[in-house]
């Protein structure tokens, strides 16, 4: 009886650790593989425009469940048709991160303001940028380019609204904000840490 009673016992103490193993977040997967992955609750989530800072978070949440040193490389929004992006929001976003530990890379995919897919691709040695150099938002970034540029939204079937994108050399990281001047395609790039003017492209 004495052998049942702790066998019981054992029991017991196995199903409660495996439940409190299943209770704590878990990654997405305990090995990343290369290929396509869509997101099963794209159609269940509302849609929305969002800033670039919230596509960006969108983008980083994804990579650091399987890399907590995940680093964005660019990002940008992507044309959608609309006349939108004059409150610094856009519907859809893609964006490259760089998974050092696993030596992979996402490309992931945001439409409507919620994540779509996401391909997991082979790194490479492209520059990263780090996120304490990412703290000026499109919301703020589009009135700045309005207010002291004159930047009028796109409208040319190809650059519609105003749109917004994170790259950066060797010295800056560029948060460019696209748009019109005088009728004509322009991009005014401000540091995306500082908020300062970097220059801009005009074209001819």
């Amino acid at each position: 009886m004495k052998k049942y009673v702790l066998g019981v016992l054992l029991v017991i103490m196995l199903l409660i650790i495996y439940l409190f193993i299943l209770s704590e977040d878990k990654p997405l997967a305990i090995e990343l593989e290369k290929g396509l992955y869509i997101v099963d609750t794209f159609d269940t989530q509302s849609s929305r425009k969002i800033t670039l800072l919230e596509a960006y978070k969108i983008g980083m949440d994804l990579a650091e469940k399987y890399d907590n040193d995940s680093k964005l490389v660019f990002m940008g929004s992507v044309n959608d048709g609309e006349m939108s992006g004059a409150d610094g929001k856009k519907g859809d976003w893609q964006g490259y991160i760089k998974l050092p530990d696993k030596k992979l890379g996402i490309i992931f995919v945001i439409e409507k303001g919620k994540l779509k897919s996401y391909e997991v691709i082979n790194s490479d040695e492209q520059l990263a940028i780090n996120a304490e150099d990412i703290k000026v938002d499109s919301s703020q970034a589009v009135k700045k380019a309005i207010s002291e540029f004159k930047l009028k939204p796109g409208n040319d079937n190809f650059l519609d609204g105003y749109h917004y994108r994170l790259i950066r050399d060797e010295e800056n990281v560029f948060l460019g904000i696209g748009g019109q001047i005088n009728g004509k395609r322009a991009e005014i790039f401000i540091n995306s840490k500082t908020g300062n003017y970097l220059g801009g492209i005009e074209e001819n």
